[in-house]
């Protein structure tokens, strides 16, 4: 059992880009794609902010205008993230517990009822800049996975500095057993963040 939760693939997103705005959402829309649920810190905003900048906003209109929803799955505490989401015009879910499934389980239930649409796991993208909370639950949740990096390493929470060190030891252990799939999916990812 534990062998099948740690397999270094589960860690693997589909995708890896620089940030949420080098997305190929017109592609992924025409590849079926029709919701979003995104993690919300060092993904959409830094800790630092506490409300949706203008770039972010444009862009949420920008994806509701390609036929896009988004739903914010954050671990977050409740004060944070809703009050952003209320300001951002989104359904949420706070202190998801990623990497278990139950608030991607949650924001799909949330989106469902939010906007009125049965969507399906094949219509999700989940994106998140965390390989050991973001993209080891979705991947095992079985959603379509893109990894952007963190936009302000400085003002991460101790957990995630902690989550960091573990993530390069799998990010080692991906590279000496896929390393096909580590040049392909990750060695960009690990190349911009050991420039920072």
């Amino acid at each position: 059992m534990l062998e099948y939760l740690f397999n270094p693939l589960k860690f693997i997103p589909n995708e890896y880009e620089t940030t949420i705005y080098d997305i190929d959402f017109k592609r992924l829309y025409d590849e079926g794609k029709r919701l979003i649920i995104s993690d919300l810190d060092n993904t959409l905003i830094s800790y630092r902010e506490k409300m949706p900048t203008k770039e972010l906003l444009e862009f949420k209109q920008n994806l509701k205008d390609m036929g896009f929803e988004i739903v914010i799955c954050s671990n977050n505490h409740k004060k944070r993230v809703k009050s952003f989401c209320e300001a951002f015009g989104v359904p949420c879910v706070w202190s998801a517990h990623k990497p278990f499934v139950g608030g991607l389980r949650k924001a799909l239930k949330k989106a469902r009822k939010a906007y009125g649409i049965n969507y399906t796991k094949d219509m999700v993208v989940e994106i998140g800049d965390q390989l050991l909370t973001d993209q080891f639950a979705s991947t095992r949740y079985k959603l379509y996975t893109i990894m952007v990096r963190n936009l302000d390493p400085k003002t991460e929470i101790w957990t995630t500095r902690f989550n960091r060190r573990l993530e390069n030891k799998i990010l080692k252990r991906i590279k000496r057993k896929y390393p096909d799939l580590y040049e392909e999916k990750l060695s960009r990812y690990v190349g911009e963040k050991i420039a920072r």
